[in-house]
């Protein structure tokens, strides 16, 4: 029987372009999961034996040099999936730590193991899945190798304000938004300055109300 993507929720997350057949094996085997702020859901190096699913809060995915430095890879909201691509053997790749209190879902390892038996289709579903997560992260990279600072953070803070903001502040910091786009804080500072001079961004402890998204998104094209 051919997958119905048809029925895929137009939300823009990774999840929303999974077939209804994946979407039903997350519902019937999801634990849910609450993770405090500042709490880390898993480390880097970690056993893969579980995926996660955003039902509240925001997540950050993060990596670590031999020295220390963290780099911020993305931050992930309400229906995005993470922790998947361990799910099918060896360990994680990265880190994941919760940047507000979060409602989960997790879906072990052997619940997913055990439906793909029953239903082998599923593995193709969530190789789909998959690929969309290295698309997303492949762009990401890309951006940070191309393009100068100030398109890249104007890039990060649109994206954002679309995926948190509603018009309201993002409770990000200067500092994590510098790992975000893979700057230094004093560069990210700067141009933050110079677009609240502006009147392109509220900047306040913690926090940033982006209050023309246009002029941001214009600097992006």
């Amino acid at each position: 029987m051919e997958r119905d993507r048809r029925e895929a929720r137009p939300d823009g997350t990774i999840l929303g372009s999974a077939t209804r057949e994946l979407r039903l094996a997350i519902e019937a085997t999801a634990s849910r999961v609450t993770v405090a702020a500042g709490t880390p859901v898993f480390d880097h190096g970690d056993p893969g034996d579980a995926l996660y699913v955003i039902e509240k809060g925001e997540i950050e995915i993060s990596v670590h040099s031999l020295d220390g430095r963290k780099l911020a890879l993305d931050v992930m909201g309400e229906g995005e999936v993470f922790g998947e691509i361990a799910l099918f053997g060896g360990n994680r790749t990265a880190a994941a730590a919760a940047l507000t209190d979060c409602v989960l879902r997790r879906i072990r390892r052997s619940d997913v193991m055990a439906a793909v038996r029953k239903d082998p289709e599923l593995a193709f579903d969530f190789i789909d899945v998959l690929c969309g997560r290295l698309r997303a992260l492949s762009e990401k990279l890309e951006e940070r190798s191309f393009l100068p600072v100030p398109v890249r953070l104007a890039n990060r803070l649109v994206y954002l304000d679309r995926k948190f903001g509603a018009g309201g502040p993002l409770m990000i910091s200067q500092s994590d938004l510098a790992e975000l786009v893979g700057a230094t804080r004093e560069a990210v500072a700067k141009t933050l300055a110079v677009w609240r001079a502006r009147g392109w961004i509220a900047l306040g402890r913690g926090s940033i109300r982006v209050l023309q998204r246009d002029q941001l998104e214009g600097l992006g094209t």
